[in-house]
């Protein structure tokens, strides 16, 4: 989750509230042309990750473009932030069965000790370098 402080965002909004119908379409063309990138480059992030196995979860990233806001998600896939910020050390058990087993595995086994997963950032990385750019056009599409 990306969090961001809006302490400022209601001075923002009054001045907003003024604006021209141009302007208007000029701005939502500038948050939907950078979620885009965004969602472009969390993509590309993960495709030039040689950890990925199968392609999900960079198939899963979409955008959903509202009037003048935009998402960038990962669907419902629950391993995303696991991806993104890592995992510390922990103990994988059996929950539907008696034991874990897997191809290549000795014998069924209760628990597995995991020692935890290194950050592999897509999302993030990919916001943060849209945000000058981002920034940038949108100064340029609000008339002052």
């Amino acid at each position: 989750m990306i969090k961001v402080d809006t302490k400022e965002l209601d001075k923002f909004c009054v001045t907003l509230a003024t604006i021209s119908a141009d302007s208007e379409k000029k701005i939502r063309n500038v948050i939907k042309n950078s979620a885009m990138t965004i969602e472009k480059n969390a993509k590309s992030n993960l495709t030039s990750n040689k950890s990925v196995k199968t392609g999900h979860l960079r198939r899963g990233i979409a955008t959903d473009i509202g009037n003048m806001e935009a998402t960038i998600h990962t669907s419902n896939i629950k391993y995303a932030p696991m991806v993104e910020k890592g995992t510390k050390a922990h103990i994988i058990r059996a929950k539907n069965k008696k034991a874990l087993y897997w191809k290549g595995a000795k014998h069924p086994v209760k628990q597995v000790n995991h020692p935890g997963s290194k950050a592999k950032p897509y999302l993030i990385p990919a916001f943060e370098k849209e945000t000058p750019y981002f920034l940038k056009k949108l100064e340029e599409a609000i008339e002052w």
